[in-house]
């Protein structure tokens, strides 16, 4: 009788073993699906707001002014070029959040954070950033402010031709 209550507590806890094991992999997975469908949806989102840029010729010369030199938009100009820039920041800060938790697929993070210093290049993002800054965690801020430190400001007209003839 000793001898099959110790293969029955043998077996038990190889039960226990592999329900943990299963357990385990079921997590995983669930984790893996949950980052995915994060990425795709904060893609997704990002996405839209281009959008903006691409459906309006209007806004496109608002953004390629603005981005050379905010300052020297209008006040609606600038209103407008500010919300743009605050909806795509919002959504850069919130990517920014996912992956330091790691809940946002670290490819897509390092698109996301080329993108991020690319634009921080623009002088007029610089000036928006600037004035705009306290809009922001205190996380986001630093993380910012060193692409904007660690990263020279485009000099050069942003958009090669010096002035768009369809912004004239």
């Amino acid at each position: 009788m000793t001898r099959m209550r110790q293969v029955g507590e043998g077996i038990a806890a190889l039960a226990v073993v592999v329900s943990v094991v299963f357990v385990g992999v079921e997590i995983r997975q669930n984790s893996e699906a949950q980052i995915r469908s994060t990425t795709q949806f904060v893609v997704s989102d990002y996405i839209a707001s281009l959008e903006k840029i691409s459906d309006s010729a209007e806004f496109a010369c608002i953004y390629v002014e603005g981005a050379q030199d905010w300052l020297s938009l209008s006040g609606s100009e600038r209103l407008r070029f500010s919300a743009y820039y605050m909806s795509t920041y919002y959504q850069l800060q919130e990517m920014h959040r996912l992956s330091e938790d790691g809940s946002l697929d670290a490819d897509t993070w390092s698109g996301f954070h080329g993108l991020l210093r690319e634009t921080t290049r623009y002088p007029g993002v610089r000036q928006w950033f600037g004035a705009r800054r306290d809009w922001f965690s205190a996380r986001f801020q630093d993380y910012v402010d060193a692409l904007i430190r660690d990263n020279p400001p485009i000099e050069d007209y942003l958009f090669e031709d010096g002035v768009d003839p369809a912004c004239t």
